[in-house]
């Protein structure tokens, strides 16, 4: 048999010949240094991270956005963070922001403190300050036990849906509520990170609120920079497309939302998973909640889209529409409600034929019917900016559930609307309510806290009349509201896409108060320097009930500023309501010593017969500032009274030193010169 020639392998190792392997292996690692080396391979990933976010943070990006934080120049009181919003927003140039409701830092056994939380709505849109139903709330609890400091703080924004709420409830836990109000919903497909809205990060609830809880990473607020920049990457708003001339618009992302759509549905699952989780941490730390129930414009607001199911013959609904429209003009109701039906049968997802026939069944005084008709239109509108009646129900399944108050402010506000039907009666355009409609909602929540016997004996409950004449909302905000409203309306979905009808160009001002209106809707004043104007304006009128109206509305926002209190105590001394007016005096002058404050207070003393308390507070009025006349003139007057002669003497001296040509003055010191029998 032949034999192989040798390999070249084979010569290569004869060449070279190598020394034969050892016999004994070399000792493996231990357990204990393989469980280490995996450790260490695990860290370097975890470790980078940490170095990223240490470096990122160092060079100052991004921001923790707590939901409260400290009053710049007044730590004894906390609002809510203006920036805040940037935790759910990345496409806006601003956030929305809340009405700034100030309460204590430190939170004493007396305060009964009540959270509110929702949308635009919520806030007061569009007037916010005393038009929100909260500042009413707050005010007429406030009046029911006046002895109790009342805190009612509002976080509500434009905007946001469900996920905000629920990203609010740990740091609102923090600041021990005694109870905890909701009204929201609307914004459940377009608000930020709704599965419609073009503030997105997808459909999938858990990986939202995921990112929620890691959103003070600066990494992930990194990533979420740059998945913004991506657009179209994550839904919403395509790259290069016009933004929005109103945060409205420039919120969708998902025009049409069919009813019935898996898209609708997740749309509910996401308000339905989150109020569950939210209700669960209230319930947890035994916090009251009342959620109410949403209300719209059902009768005077058509949807915005109605479209038809792939597959409707659509010329001959459009046929059928037309007899629909002349048996109607020529009187004939049933036959066209009939022919509507039939619309109705060819495609019942579209909205437009459940309003026409909510139109007849109104006009023919069939108001039940009309009602039903007009929420089926509401409930199939594609573009959904009106939460459809499945929201309410959600609200009131999970209530249930959770053990939770409903207050059914929807009935409330169609109880007292026209035939029960909410409308223009109630509603400044397609769900935002006006005056009366906000105050419907205060007085539902009002009466639910009565009923649940919160904050102690409800012996001196305001009426409902009374308490809608008190509302404290001035003229310049019930007139920018009326100046937003035209804005809004004046843009998509009010206007066709593009078009923009300026209606603010032709309103001019007829009056001062109108001016100063105007002057706030263009940024040229500021609301505290407006608010302070109007005061003034009615107080020069001799107009007393109006300037104290403003001089509230200004506490109401600023509870921790003196110079409020001094103005309210000032036009109650014009009124002659001293007893009144001691009680902002003497406020003022706890949150800061003045002399005005000091002043005001002698002299009501003075006033009252209490001479030597008088005098000590007048004293102290010209210790803070010595040359002010009036403080002098007053409190060489107390001394007269009191017999304490010598004294007058002095001051009054003091005072005509600084102003010899002092009348009262002279004619005072004249009398104390005089003889005495």
């Amino acid at each position: 048999m032949a034999t192989r020639s040798p390999s070249l392998i084979s010569k290569i190792n004869a060449a070279c010949p190598v020394s034969k392997p050892k016999t004994q292996t070399e000792a493996p690692l231990s357990a204990g240094k393989r469980r280490l080396f995996s450790v260490v391979m695990w860290l370097m990933p975890v470790l980078f991270f940490v170095v990223l976010e240490g470096v990122l943070r160092l060079a100052g990006y991004g921001d923790s956005y707590p939901l409260f934080k400290p009053i710049s120049g007044y730590p004894a009181y906390m609002a809510q963070n203006r920036d805040v919003g940037w935790r759910y927003f990345t496409r806006q140039e601003r956030v929305p922001t809340s009405l700034g409701d100030a309460f204590k830092a430190e939170k004493d056994s007396s305060i009964f403190r009540v959270f509110v939380q929702g949308g635009s709505s919520a806030a007061g849109y569009p007037f916010y300050h005393g038009g929100s139903f909260s500042r009413m709330l707050g005010q007429r609890l406030q009046q029911t036990f006046p002895e109790r400091p009342i805190e009612v703080v509002n976080t509500a924004m434009a905007a946001v849906n469900s996920y905000t709420l629920l990203d609010f409830a740990d740091e609102i836990i923090a600041q021990e509520p005694d109870a905890v109000l909701i009204y929201a919903g609307h914004n459940e497909f377009y608000g930020a990170l709704g599965v419609g809205s073009a503030e997105t990060l997808g459909q999938n609830r858990a990986m939202v609120n995921l990112y929620l809880g890691l959103r003070n990473l600066r990494i992930v607020q990194g990533l979420r920079a740059v998945l913004a920049g991506a657009g179209s990457l994550f839904g919403g708003r395509a790259q290069g497309e016009r933004p929005g001339a109103t945060l409205m618009d420039r919120m969708v992302g998902e025009q049409k939302i069919a009813y019935g759509s898996a898209l609708y549905g997740r749309g509910l699952a996401q308000f339905r998973g989150n109020l569950r989780d939210l209700m669960a941490r209230y319930r947890e730390r035994g916090i009251p909640v009342f959620i109410g129930t949403l209300a719209s414009n059902e009768r005077t607001h058509a949807p915005f889209i109605s479209d038809l199911v792939p597959g409707t013959d659509a010329e001959a609904r459009k046929m059928l529409y037309r007899q629909a429209q002349n048996a109607a003009q020529q009187g004939n109701l049933q036959e066209a409600l009939s022919i509507l039906d039939e619309v109705i049968r060819m495609d019942s997802l579209a909205a437009d034929a459940f309003y026409a026939k909510a139109r007849l069944l109104d006009t023919g005084g069939r108001y039940d019917e009309a009602r039903a008709a007009y929420l089926a239109a509401k409930d199939r509108d594609q573009l959904r900016f009106r939460a459809p009646e499945a929201i309410n129900q959600i609200i009131r399944e999970e209530a249930e559930r959770a053990g939770v108050g409903v207050v059914e402010t929807q009935a409330a506000l169609a109880q007292a609307a026209r035939n029960g039907i909410i409308g223009s009666d109630l509603m400044m355009e397609h769900l935002h309510p006006n005056v009366d409609g906000y105050f419907l909602i205060a007085d539902a929540f009002y009466k639910a806290l009565a009923e649940a016997r919160l904050i102690g004996s409800w012996d001196r409950v305001v009426p409902t009349v009374r308490a809608r004449k008190e509302v404290l909302l001035t003229p310049i905000d019930s007139l920018y509201g009326v100046y937003r409203i035209r804005q809004l309306m004046g843009t998509w979905p009010f206007q066709p896409p593009g078009v923009v009808v300026n209606t603010m160009d032709t309103v001019k001002a007829r009056n001062p108060v109108e001016q100063i209106a105007l002057d706030l809707y263009y940024r040229k004043v500021g609301w505290q320097e407006a608010t302070d104007a109007l005061r003034r304006y009615y107080q020069e009128q001799g107009d007393y009930h109006s300037a104290l109206q403003a001089a509230l509305v200004h506490i109401q926002q600023y509870p921790f500023l003196p110079q409020p209190y001094l103005a309210a105590g000032n036009i109650l001394v014009l009124q002659r309501r001293y007893d009144e007016a001691m009680t902002y005096f003497t406020v003022s002058n706890d949150i800061e010593e003045s002399a005005m404050a000091q002043r005001m207070i002698g002299s009501i003393l003075l006033e009252r017969g209490d001479r030597n308390k008088a005098i000590e507070h007048l004293t102290r009025a010209v210790a803070l500032d010595p040359e002010n006349q009036q403080a002098l003139y007053n409190l060489s007057g107390a001394y007269a009274l009191s017999g304490q002669l010598e004294q007058a003497r002095e001051t009054v001296m003091r005072l005509l030193q600084l102003a010899p040509e002092h009348q009262d003055g002279r004619r005072l010191l004249a009398s104390l010169s005089a003889p005495r029998e």
